[in-house]
């Protein structure tokens, strides 16, 4: 099945602006006989796609990607429905219409939405942006990407990358527990090695990443920066530290958070590694699986 092009369905320019998009959809939608159904459902869908910015960069990026799920109508129903606007809903709305939307996508992204959540729960110190968080990953792994949000911008990966690569290397119960105990922040290293299953030495569970994280070919993936997730929920980056100084952290280390994706020879998501940048090298927060 080919992506659902509503460019070409509807005749609409694509280089148009978002504003023009939404008052032409409008135009058509008014001078269509309200017992036409069909087109007044494909008109109005089409509107809240196209004629959104937030919607608009998502189905974008969707759609300019060969290897993305098909969009289908089912799918753009559900972009169509999912809360963009931090004024109009709350952020629990939010997150449910997001994982609603993930599901029929495809995926394991609610999954991996509830890991990360409970891995900043867990991370009192960095636990800001829930939310948005949540609804990047979400979004990220089922294929509409959020790349487009941050304006062309172009973010350098490779040295939280290298970390996680790093950490994946290690296959010994004490060489993962001396690493880490060098590579993760004071404030969550406890719960960093019980959740690598390595707390103590002499009674470890671990045996190997493989095993762990349950694939092959473990390789550090696509990262998302905090503005990044920000932006997907619909928020300014400022919403996400208002509470970042009481919690023990400097805004300067906030805004380098970033949440790295593990992924195994099959492309497949394994699990999530969220990072801050501390002293000049990045440094693990947390780590999840699923």
């Amino acid at each position: 099945m080919a992506h659902y092009d509503i460019y070409q369905s509807l005749g609409l320019d694509r280089s148009a602006p978002t504003g023009e998009l939404d008052r032409q959809l409008a135009d058509r939608l008014a001078a269509v006989p309200q017992d036409d159904a069909a087109t007044v459902d494909e008109l109005t869908t089409a509107r809240a796609v196209v004629g959104n910015d937030t919607r608009r960069s998502l189905y974008d990026q969707r759609l300019d990607d060969p290897a993305a799920e098909d969009i289908d109508v089912a799918s753009l129903k559900e972009l169509a429905a999912l809360q963009v606007d931090r004024h109009s809903g709350s952020g629990r709305q939010f997150q449910q219409q997001a994982g609603q939307f993930a599901r029929s996508a495809g995926g394991k992204a609610t999954v991996a939405g509830k890991q990360v959540q409970d891995s900043f729960r867990q991370s009192k110190g960095l636990a800001i942006g829930i939310t948005a968080v949540v609804t990047a990953v979400v979004v990220l792994l089922v294929g509409w990407g959020i790349g487009a949000l941050s304006g062309g911008k172009t973010t350098d990966f490779s040295s939280p990358k290298k970390v996680v690569d790093e950490m994946l290397e290690q296959n010994s119960a004490d060489g993962l527990r001396g690493w880490l105990q060098a590579n993760t922040v004071h404030e969550t290293r406890d719960d960093v090695l019980s959740t690598m299953n390595v707390s103590d030495s002499g009674s470890s569970s671990f045996s190997g990443m493989d095993s762990h994280f349950s694939g092959s070919g473990l390789h550090a993936s696509t990262g998302l920066t905090v503005e990044q997730l920000a932006i997907s929920a619909g928020e300014s980056p400022e919403v996400l530290f208002e509470d970042v100084e009481d919690e023990g952290i400097s805004k300067e280390e906030a805004e380098s958070i970033v949440v790295i994706g593990i992924r195994d020879d099959t492309d497949n998501y394994k699990g999530i590694v969220t990072l801050v940048e501390r002293d000049g090298d990045y440094r693990i927060t947390d780590i999840s699986r699923y």
